[in-house]
Order: structure tokens, then C-alpha cells, then sequence
């Protein structure tokens, strides 16, 4: 084989490693990204994620909430035993414990945000797929009966607000801040939480 017909052999071998590393690669890619997204990668960068971690008296248990890297743990404070975790699914921004229905009883609020606004029951109207990223707020009834000790109460679907900041009035009212400074208050009245509120940012 002479130097002319080498230089040939090896261009066409290197177009056919080229023809069929470059779609390996795209697709590599592809799947790295695509992991990325669905572990929140690209949310937001307005979105406060809180740390914390707090101990509360609940009847006749004492446990810890942690919140650390978007996944709320509540363990009992004397055995350490893993009571609650949030599925892995969600990514929990802030979290709260309070008497957010008022009737007597101190809630579980979780600030989650996960893909679809909807869950299992995707309202009729809704066409298409249900899978885009959205934050919630979720709020549980504390139920000793139960191994997880949280009893769904109110599961809102996605909030359509771009929730900057949240915090809770002396009279049990929940504030989203937005990302240009404006201000809703939502009050549960009878059932879930609803908007009594506007606060417009005048800067």
C-alpha cells in the first residue's frame, strides 16, 4: 500500500470514528443535562432555599425537623429514628409549624417544589403533558398514629407565583414575596389557603 492510499485509509477511518462518536457524545450529553433538569439544576435563581433545623414538643413526642439540601428529615429526638423524608422527587425550599387552619392544632407547612402542577388528578382542561417544574405549598395534619406522622391536609397545586421569600404573620397568615418585592397574604378560610392580600412593591 503506498503513502497516497494510507493518507485515504486513514481519512476515512477517522470519518467514520467521527460519524460515530459525535451522536455518542450528543447523546451523553442529552442524558447529562436531561439529569440535571430533572434534579432542579435550571430552577430559578430566585428561589430562597433554606437550612434548618429545629426540635418541637408534638403531644407527647420530641422531634427533629432538618432541613438540609432540599430534603426535610423529622427523626425522633430520642431514639434518632427516621420518622418522616421527604420523597426524593420533591425539593423542599422552607418548611413551618404552625396553626395555619386554626383549629387548635399546630400544622406541618412544606414549601416544595417538584415537576407537574397537578399530581395524580390532572384537572379535565388541562391538555398536554404535566411536567414542568413547580412550587407548592403543602400543609399536614401531625397524626402519633401514623409512622410518618404527617396527614395530608391541604396539597396545593402549583402556585404560579414566583415565591422569593415566605413568612408567617401573627395571625397565622402566609406571605409570598415575590422576586420583584410584591406581597400576597393567603389565610386559610375553610378550606386551603386563600388570597386576602395584595401588596404592591412602590420602588
Amino acid at each position: 500500500m503506498n503513502e497516497k492510499e494510507l493518507k485515504k485509509k486513514k481519512i476515512k477511518k477517522a470519518v467514520i470514528t467521527g460519524i460515530v462518536t459525535v451522536p455518542v457524545i450528543v447523546a451523553l450529553i442529552g442524558i447529562i443535562i436531561y439529569c440535571l433538569w430533572k434534579r432542579g439544576f435550571f430552577l430559578p435563581d430566585y428561589i430562597t432555599w433554606n437550612n434548618q433545623k429545629d426540635t418541637f414538643e408534638i403531644g407527647n413526642e420530641r422531634v427533629d425537623f432538618t432541613l438540609r439540601k432540599k430534603v426535610l428529615t423529622i427523626k425522633d429526638n430520642a431514639t434518632g429514628e427516621i420518622l418522616y423524608e421527604s420523597p426524593k422527587e420533591w425539593l423542599v425550599s422552607d418548611y413551618f409549624y404552625f396553626d395555619v387552619d386554626h383549629d387548635g392544632e399546630k400544622d406541618v407547612v412544606m414549601m416544595v417544589w417538584k415537576q407537574g402542577s397537578f399530581g395524580e388528578h390532572k384537572p379535565f382542561w388541562h391538555k398536554g403533558k404535566d411536567n414542568k417544574w413547580t412550587q407548592h405549598i403543602f400543609i399536614y395534619n401531625w397524626d402519633s398514629e401514623r409512622s410518618d406522622r404527617l396527614d395530608p391536609r391541604w396539597m396545593s397545586s402549583g402556585l404560579g407565583i414566583k415565591v422569593h421569600k415566605v413568612y408567617i404573620d401573627e395571625k397565622n397568615r402566609v406571605h409570598f414575596i415575590d422576586d420583584k418585592g410584591n406581597e400576597t397574604v393567603w389565610q386559610w378560610l375553610g378550606w386551603g389557603l386563600t388570597l386576602v392580600e395584595e401588596i404592591k412593591n412602590e420602588k
